[in-house]
């Protein structure tokens, strides 16, 4: 990624710094100026005290001594001020566009679509909102301005020597071809072992990260070692890597090192030549020296620097990338908000493909009367999750219509679908604060007797009265200190206190014992009673009390009915219940029919399954 693309990319984030960026620019020039200061004060020493020419030696000596030190003195404190002001000014700059970056970041990660999510480690991530977006702003805020200072100082060093002896700047500036050939030879091997050290470091992120989420399989699995053994081949590669780059700069520096000091031994003893000869005094060839000296240093800064671009350049490409990835998922031009449901949720037609040859839906319709349950049941892989997903507008469909009443989903703000529609995922989703925090998600602003209310409706009242703090208790991550049940439970109550009309719950009895289910059960049937809901599950007790039931299989609806009819029917259906020990109809029903329309096509085989990582899914 190249210095303009970089600034294409970022210079947006350091627009509303330009006040600072002015400020350092401003210290960039006095610092190059007092830079160009620092050996006068010893030319008039040499020149006009120790070594004069054609003139007697003044008689104040020590006064001018003394004069001439304070004048070093001086300049030395001024560099030093102006220095610690362009560094504090550029820490500002750097931090605030540090936070700019890393917020639009994380923004941009949130509503990116799922399947973004489902092929990115999220140590890699995680890696590029901390380390990645850390490199792009030193690159910005320090390299940049130190190369733009690095340049004004040649710029006015090499004016002044051209003025004191063109024959020696002009040997001075031969030597800028070779420093060039330098860094074209090693710039592409640099890009390569920094890219490979870049891979390296986010593998070993994403590896870190799994195994943290998943400590429970670990040690259940007496996998301690193993896992110890995995990251500690990813660190040695990370480690190895980080060699080889740094093995690779050392021996780059090296060279322009010696390109630098065979330049600087020539070119001082060709100055001293000149003294000897009378062509330049001894104080111009302490300024030559001095300026020698100090335009190496930001020389060989400078032709570091394609180097450096290029290491940056690898992070800013990637965190480029998620920033201007396309949002899939957006409101179109004058989308309106959704109204109230007065009659319907349904898919018309409804094909969906994560690629152009993976189906997992074929042309299904189905139909969710305001106020009435419908279980969607099926084996796995058979596309249950993806309806769950495109009813709450998680993704779209590839064809086909999604409604909400007669207005298909994408004609509607996203703000206002989620407002109606509301999820509750197979893994109870809980953050690490406390369980009123948590209730509240959805309602931020609601009272505590709101949330106790919703807590009772979901059925979770009692255990969470029951801990030390009660609402105030702080879970720990991922709520991992409560049952699986009690999890589920607080999910549901975070659902109720939303309030959303319709309530679409995808797989909420997976994974739960027998006794847990059954509460859960219970909260569903009383969360459930007064509102539109649709129950994504592949157990039969969590379908059998539905109004409708549609059965899914290859993708496409096989079966629907009540659990009484299809039971009779002897299908799919009833065989899933046989096999989860289900022989009989459930005697009693609340509703009746759901508006159910079979679809035009019939059912056939998709060549692969649904991926196992979409929404309702366990990521490791």
């Amino acid at each position: 990624m190249s210095a303009r693309l970089i600034l294409k990319t970022f210079g947006p984030f350091l627009r509303p710094q330009w006040l600072g960026c002015v400020l350092a620019a401003l210290l960039a020039i006095a610092g190059a100026g007092v830079a160009l200061l620092k050996p006068w004060p010893l030319k008039y020493l040499f020149d006009k005290v120790l070594f004069p020419s054609g003139s007697p030696a003044p008689q104040n000596v020590q006064t001018i001594l003394l004069l001439v030190i304070a004048a070093l003195g001086g300049i030395a404190i001024l560099d030093s001020l102006v220095s610690s002001a362009r560094s504090y000014v550029l820490t500002v700059v750097g931090e605030r566009v540090a936070a700019s970056v890393r917020t639009k970041l994380y923004d941009r990660l949130q509503r990116l679509p799922l399947r973004y999510h489902e092929r990115m480690p999220t140590g890699e991530l995680t890696t590029r909102l901390t380390g990645d977006v850390d490199k792009v702003q030193a690159l910005l805020t320090g390299t940049l301005v130190d190369a733009s200072t690095n340049i004004m100082t040649l710029a006015g060093m090499a004016g002044v020597l051209l003025i004191l002896d063109w024959q020696l700047s002009l040997g001075l500036l031969l030597t800028l071809p070779l420093l060039l050939l330098t860094v074209a030879g090693f710039r592409a091997r640099i890009r390569a072992v920094e890219e490979k050290s870049r891979v390296v470091e986010g593998d070993m992120a994403a590896v870190a990260q799994e195994a943290l989420v998943a400590i429970k399989l670990i040690k259940a699995t007496g996998k301690e070692d193993h896992e110890s053994r995995r990251f500690r081949d990813r660190s040695n590669d990370s480690v190895a890597a980080v060699l080889r780059s740094a093995r690779t700069s050392a021996v780059f520096g090296a060279a322009v090192d010696a390109v630098v000091a065979t330049a600087t031994a020539g070119l001082i003893w060709l100055g001293a030549q000149r003294v000897l000869t009378g062509d330049l005094t001894p104080g111009d060839l302490v300024i030559f020296t001095s300026y020698l000296r100090d335009f190496f240093s930001p020389t060989r800064a400078l032709s570091k620097l394609p180097a450096q671009l290029t290491r940056a350049g690898v992070r800013a490409a990637r965190i480029a990338d998620t920033l201007q990835r396309p949002l899939e998922l957006q409101d179109k031009p004058g989308a309106r908000p959704a109204a109230p449901p007065k009659e319907k949720l349904s898919l018309e037609r409804v094909s969906f493909a994560y690629t152009a040859d993976r189906l997992v839906l074929r042309s299904v319709d189905l139909t969710v009367p305001v106020g009435t349950t419908l279980a969607v049941v099926g084996p796995t892989g058979a596309g249950k999750s993806t309806i769950a997903a495109l009813m709450c507008r998680l993704q779209d469909p590839t064809s086909g219509r999604v409604l909400l009443d007669d207005a298909d989903l994408r004609d509607l703000t996203g703000e206002s679908v989620h407002t109606h529609v509301g999820l509750v995922t197979q893994e109870a989703l809980l953050f690490r604060a406390t369980i009123r925090e948590n209730i509240a998600y959805g309602r931020p602003d609601a009272s505590l007797d709101e949330i106790k209310r919703a807590a009772r409706a979901a059925l979770a009242h009692d255990f969470v009265t029951a801990l030390p703090h009660g609402y105030d208790t702080v879970l720990s991550e991922r709520g991992a200190t409560l049952s699986g049940g009690q999890r589920q439970r607080l999910a549901l109550a975070r659902a109720v206190l939303q309030d959303c009309p319709i309530l679409v719950l995808d797989e909420p009895t997976t994974g739960l014992d027998a006794r847990s289910e059954h509460s859960v059960l219970r909260a569903l049937r009383q969360v459930a009673s007064g509102r539109t809901s649709v129950i994504i599950t592949h157990r039969m007790t969590a379908a059998m009390a539905a109004d409708d039931i549609v059965v899914l299989d290859g993708g496409q609806v096989v079966e629907h009915g009540t659990h009484r009819t299809l039971i009779a029917a002897g299908g799919l259906y009833a065989e899933m219940c046989l096999l989860q020990g289900i022989t009989g109809p459930r005697p009693v029903l609340k509703r009746k029919g759901a508006g159910y329309r079979r679809p035009a096509n019939p059912p056939r085989e998709i060549e692969a399954d649904e991926p196992t990582t979409h929404l309702g899914e366990s990521r490791p």
